[in-house]
């Protein structure tokens, strides 16, 4: 008897128990959890014109189990005193019109009875107008682009690749009075300049050479108008080493690049001239200096470096003839970080930066301000398209003007150079058909070079006058 009641209620756990997992497997099978299903996709920020019709997007939302779900549109944030409005706004395409120039952030919540999802799309409106204005063009100009322009005693000075401009030979370097050129000596066999300015009344330049004019020089020279100088020992020692920037700032010379000796002195990327010796200011660490600029009474050094001692300067630092700091936190910028600063420039008092910005592992030029205590954006004008690259920035005229290699910006297509009032975008008429590589004020006109054929729709040999009456 007790082996039988054994051996029942043995079988009777055992059916038991496939019960209880039948009936929990059959639960999951028949019953899945919706929560998590819906994606909402509010389309691509875009860029257009101050008072076109916008119409968004959002067929690229779905729901993972094929449910049907609603549509809710509105504005997050817009300009200040626009009273634009959504139409279909419970509609997979909604629409509104463009009523001031500024930013248009709109959110998109898409849901069902049990679950929602929101994505944001951003619309910049730009006002956009076209200035008048003329391309004359130096024919013939320089065989091989134009890297820099630099302005002392009544000429510009034009660098790059060339070795002759219109047949007469001048190597890497030339001058131009407004109706002629002239050669700087022996000019530059080997190396490459890229940087020049004016300091204590002669042409200071950088880059990286081991000669220059026929005399030793070690990546940097001056020329005093009629011969080449050293300028002590020169910056940095082996061969990967070079200088890339300079800018005078309380009326020393300071130069920034990747090198680690100025003269006998060890330095990090950065060091100071005064006209007679070289002084260590400090590091600029993991990275080098590409381009230097003063604003509001300090000096301000952008690149690819990512610290200064005791600081995260994430490309960027400031110098007050004591000590270096970073501009602070970068989270409140749209694109997340300035990257790599490249150009600066300063306009209507606040210090624009271009360089790369990294989105979705992607790389694209930009600009933002700095106004001596915060970052800000600068309208998403360029980043929105793969391809635009900001090379140059100049102010002129009460206006900033930008180069580049870029087309489709501001919502409509500009050549590869464009002005900025403070209020409206300038396209100047066909603009460039090639890359803008540096901008430069001389004489009442705009100095343009690059390497490009063809300015205003006419046949130009890399560089050309701009002339705004």
């Amino acid at each position: 008897m007790k082996k039988i009641l054994f051996l029942n209620g043995g079988l009777s756990i055992i059916i038991l128990s496939l019960i209880l997992i039948n009936v929990s497997g059959c639960g999951n099978e028949d019953t899945p959890d919706p929560s998590g299903t819906l994606t909402a996709n509010a389309g691509n920020d875009t860029n257009v014109i101050t008072g076109e019709k916008v119409t968004l997007n959002g067929n690229g939302s779905f729901d993972q189990q094929g449910g049907a779900f609603n549509f809710s549109w509105k504005f997050i944030s817009k300009p200040s005193g626009s009273t634009a409005t959504l139409s279909d706004q419970d509609q997979a395409i909604p629409s509104f019109t463009t009523d001031l120039a500024g930013k248009y952030k709109v959110e998109l919540t898409i849901s069902n009875s049990q679950n929602n999802s929101m994505d944001t799309v951003t619309v910049a409106a730009f006002s956009v107008a076209t200035i008048p204005g003329t391309y004359n063009n130096l024919l013939p100009g320089p065989d091989v682009g134009v890297r820099e322009f630099e302005v002392l005693n009544g000429q510009i000075y034009v660098t790059c690749e060339f070795n002759e401009i219109g047949g007469i030979v001048y190597k890497k370097i030339a001058c131009f009075n407004g109706a002629s050129w002239s050669a700087l000596g022996c000019g530059l066999e080997d190396g490459s300049i890229f940087d020049m300015v004016a300091y204590q009344n002669e042409l200071y330049v950088t880059g990286q050479f081991d000669q220059i004019g026929c005399i030793d020089a070690k990546n940097i020279a001056r020329w005093d108008g009629f011969n080449w100088k050293a300028v002590d020992s020169g910056i940095g020692s082996g061969d990967d080493e070079a200088g890339y920037a300079l800018e005078v700032y309380q009326d020393e010379l300071y130069v920034g690049g990747r090198f680690t000796r100025a003269g006998s002195l060890t330095v990090n990327n950065i060091a100071k001239w005064n006209g007679t010796q070289w002084s260590n200011i400090g590091s600029l660490e993991d990275g080098s200096v590409r381009v230097l600029k003063v604003y509001q009474d300090r000096l301000y050094a952008g690149g690819f470096f990512t610290e200064v001692p005791g600081t995260n300067a994430q490309f960027i630092a400031c110098f007050d003839g004591s000590q270096w700091s970073g501009l602070g936190s970068t989270e409140n910028l749209e694109l997340g970080s300035t990257g790599v600063v490249r150009h600066m420039a300063v306009f209507q008092n606040q210090l624009f930066l271009s360089g790369d910005f990294e989105v979705d592992n992607n790389e694209f030029s930009e600009l933002v301000t700095w106004d001596g205590s915060k970052l800000s954006d600068f309208g998403r004008a360029f980043s929105l398209f793969s391809g635009n690259e900001i090379n140059a920035l100049a102010t002129f005229k009460d206006a900033l003007y930008i180069g580049g290699s870029f087309n489709q910006v501001v919502g409509t297509q500009a050549s590869s150079i464009l002005r900025w009032d403070g209020q409206l975008w300038g396209i100047m008429t066909e603009g460039i058909d090639g890359t803008v590589l540096s901008i430069q004020p001389f004489q009442d006109r705009l100095y343009v070079g690059g390497e490009f054929d063809r300015a205003g729709n006419q046949v130009a040999e890399h560089i050309t006058i701009w002339d705004n009456p």
